[in-house]
């Protein structure tokens, strides 16, 4: 019987856990520590596995409505020659729908205003749990002093730097740093620029840029540039493009269009060391405080979304208990994987040295197409579980 619910963590997955959680009967209430809860200003690409997922929710046309249904995507060399192409449409025939280019902020106020009966509370950090019997209780950090919420369910959604991940597994080392920092922008579209209607990569040394259409004409690029840990890189535009010069006219264009207050630089963190379980007794992690995956492969948000569609799922089929441990047993096996994954293709694609590049360049002409192939079915060819298979997965584990 669906209960009380609490989401500590407003982000994609925490927001789409509550849709999960309030289609399927739960009371649920949010905390997040932003005192403005509201989406970054950059972009991200919702692929076939996540638009699925939506669907299972009943969101996939109203992110239909927001996004830029995309060509495909492809990754090139600083000289333009093409080394990985992947076609929207072969997606869609094989998968059911394409690709898609969202704002990252739109995605998020599209899915907070849409739960107007769901309590968020902005301001609250989360800062303990604890197991009591069936239930569970959170502690979080508010402006009259600590305040305890009991729940039939907690959802640990509150992203990489986990609060709450530590206190529940406080032997675990925590996100260690990719190697490199991620810049984002946007460029509005009064800059007049137009781009090819794909998500393309360009691979330099130690630098990726990826130029991407949003809708009404906007663009998002994102650059991945190799830096030490704990450096500040000089938030310039115009510094990252000296620092890795040359690139091509296109790219050089779009970066010079962004104004200064729409660049984001940040270093990226992931989890290389995989959580023993993502579940204890009424407690379930999802999105980056279970499994923060590096950015390489655009997987991020849409596993976060996969893990809510698949939680809500199981928690309504098979009760608090037993559809945690059936949540546990689908995901901690396909997200750990793909984030093993998307480390080893971050640091083999960085190319931090010309030799290092030159490497990494030739091994991507070499790639059969066939292992492109396989790769890409394992991310976008998944299905949310059927009621059989994650009976199976219970019963087996």
């Amino acid at each position: 019987m669906p209960g009380k619910a609490i989401v500590i963590g407003a982000g994609i997955g925490g927001l789409t856990a509550a849709h999960g959680l309030r289609r399927t009967g739960w009371q649920v209430e949010m905390f997040d520590r932003a005192a403005d809860i509201g989406g970054f200003g950059s972009g991200l690409s919702i692929a076939p596995n996540a638009m699925r997922a939506l669907r299972d929710l009943g969101l996939d046309a109203a992110v239909d409505r927001i996004g830029q249904r995309l060509d495909g995507l492809e990754a090139r060399l600083r000289s333009g020659r093409r080394v990985l192409h992947i076609e929207s449409p072969h997606l869609a025939a094989q998968y059911g729908t394409g690709l898609y280019g969202v704002h990252r902020g739109e995605l998020h106020r599209l899915l907070r205003d849409s739960l107007d009966d769901v309590a968020l509370h902005p301001d609250r950090r989360a800062i303990g749990v604890v197991r009591d019997g069936s239930r569970a209780t959170v502690t979080l950090d508010a402006p009259g002093g600590p305040l305890a919420v009991h729940a039939d369910l907690v959802v640990v959604a509150d992203g990489v730097h986990s609060r709450l991940r530590a206190a529940l597994f406080p032997g675990h080392p925590g996100p260690r740093y990719a190697g490199y920092v991620a810049w984002r922008g946007i460029v509005p579209a009064d800059a007049g620029l137009d781009v090819a209607p794909t998500l393309t990569e360009t691979w330099g040394d130690g630098v990726r840029i990826g130029v991407m259409p949003l809708r009404d004409r906007r663009i998002y690029w994102y650059a991945f540039e190799t830096a030490p840990e704990n450096a500040t890189p000089a938030a310039e535009v115009r510094d990252l493009l000296a620092r890795s010069a040359p690139w091509p006219g296109p790219i050089r264009a779009v970066l010079a269009a962004t104004p200064p207050d729409a660049v984001l630089v940040h270093p990226v963190h992931y989890l290389a060391t995989a959580l023993p379980a993502f579940g204890l007794g009424p407690i379930a992690l999802l999105g980056d405080a279970a499994h923060a995956v590096t950015p390489d492969i655009g997987q991020g948000a849409c596993l976060a979304i996969e893990d809510a569609a698949v939680l809500a799922a199981t928690v309504a089929e098979h009760g608090v208990a037993v559809g945690i441990r059936a949540y546990d047993a689908a995901r901690r096996p396909r997200t750990q994987s793909i984030a093993r994954a998307s480390g080893r293709i971050g640091r083999a694609l960085q190319g931090n040295s010309p030799a290092a590049a030159r490497v990494r360049d030739i091994a991507a002409r070499l790639t059969p197409p066939g292992a492109n192939a396989r790769f890409s079915d394992s991310l976008y060819g998944w299905t949310p579980p059927t009621e059989t298979r994650l009976l199976g997965t219970v019963a087996g584990g």
